[in-house]
């Protein structure tokens, strides 16, 4: 049996389109362990991948790391000179959104990163005119996956049936948006230990190759 077709695929954006969460967690992890914080890269990306600044606060907070005076323009500043230096797109995901374009699937964008990180990257790796300005941020709406908010803004911004839409994930925080949103997720897991996507309701794929096939697209 075929895959229904979505009304709207929603993508996530880190690590999902742009290989951007090794640059920009690198670059976390050493503004952190200046500050004072006692953690190592891994440790760095197992706790902040897909999560909001909010959380890098709270946790400073939390572990009496002095907050820089900067934080976090003083952050974002180095990390996005870092990703607008050399980030890259995700492989094999273009070929999908040209497929995607082609059957004539709309698609947009909806990060826990900001709209300033989101045009960096795109632009960087030659995706961005496939979505416009069809890339949203939890920034702008005002709760961060896990809440469901940025992925149903996303779906009402494109005259999309919450349950017609169709999302794509990497991290816990967003499997557990698009759960919570009611929205079918595809869950993008090509390493082995990611996370759960069946504890969220989702479909772990390993390669964008297969993304097509499961959305319906011939």
């Amino acid at each position: 049996m075929q895959a229904k077709r979505p009304a709207l695929v929603i993508f996530d954006c880190d690590g999902v389109l742009v290989d951007s969460e090794p640059i920009f967690n690198q670059v976390l992890w050493r503004y952190l362990t200046v500050a004072g914080a006692q953690l190592s890269y891994h440790e760095t990306a197992a706790r902040f991948t897909g999560k909001h600044r909010d959380d890098v606060t709270r946790y400073m907070r939390d572990t009496h790391v002095h907050i820089p005076n900067d934080w976090p323009e003083g952050f974002y500043e180095k990390a996005l000179a870092a990703l607008d230096a050399s980030v890259l797109p995700i492989e094999g995901i273009g070929p999908v959104i040209e497929r995607l374009t082609k059957a004539r699937i709309p698609i947009c964008v909806a990060s826990n990163g900001s709209r300033a990180k989101m045009k960096i990257t795109l632009r960087r790796t030659g995706l961005l005119a496939s979505f416009g300005d069809r890339y949203y941020s939890a920034y702008d709406i005002g709760y961060s996956k896990p809440a469901p908010d940025v992925f149903l803004h996303a779906a009402k911004a494109n005259g999309a049936d919450p349950g017609d839409c169709v999302v794509i994930e990497d991290s816990a925080s967003g499997m557990a948006a698009a759960q919570a949103a009611g929205m079918r997720c595809f869950a993008y897991q090509p390493m082995a230990g990611d996370a759960d996507a069946a504890q969220f309701g989702a479909t772990s794929f390993a390669s964008m190759a297969q993304l097509p096939v499961l959305l319906g697209v011939r």
